[in-house]
């Protein structure tokens, strides 16, 4: 049996049937009028399931007897440290630039630079994704995002 599927999988089960216990203790309501636990015992629900597929897969791998695949094999390392960077300097830049210069940028790059996207391409998709999250976040849900240098958001 392989541990590295086999304990987590144990792992997450006990944490989501934990969540299940304290999100029944909290009440479910009904459709109509949702309880403070409705959420939190279906994503806890799925978590459950998907971690009881881990630990089956795990036992039919054991069965089959080991493969031999290395985990990390073939992993671009250049690409994973420029996400990993990029999300940390989104998160650090996003008070003074703003949500709409900050997720542009984001998006520029990682079309752009990691995913090698052509530039025009790379510029459209971020520039409908600024105003898709611009226009659900900012004016349907009014959420208060920092503006930024320029005013713009």
């Amino acid at each position: 049996m392989r541990r590295y599927d086999f304990l987590p999988g144990l792992f997450l089960m006990i944490l989501s049937a934990g969540t299940c216990f304290i999100a029944l203790r909290l009440g479910l309501g009904n459709i109509h009028n949702p309880g403070p636990g409705l959420i939190p015992i279906g994503v806890a629900a799925i978590l459950f399931l998907m971690s009881l597929g881990l630990i089956l897969r795990s036992f039919f791998e054991a069965i089959k007897g080991p493969q031999g695949k290395e985990v990390f094999k073939g992993m671009k390392w250049k690409r994973v440290i420029l996400v990993l960077g990029s999300l940390l300097g989104y998160g650090i830049a996003f008070n003074t630039l703003g949500f709409n210069i900050c997720t542009f940028l984001l998006m520029v790059l990682l079309l752009g630079v990691v995913g090698h996207q052509k530039w025009w391409l790379t510029l459209v998709i971020s520039l409908f994704t600024v105003l898709c999250t611009h226009l659900i976040f900012v004016a349907w849900l009014e959420c208060p995002f920092p503006k930024g240098p320029f005013g713009i958001g």
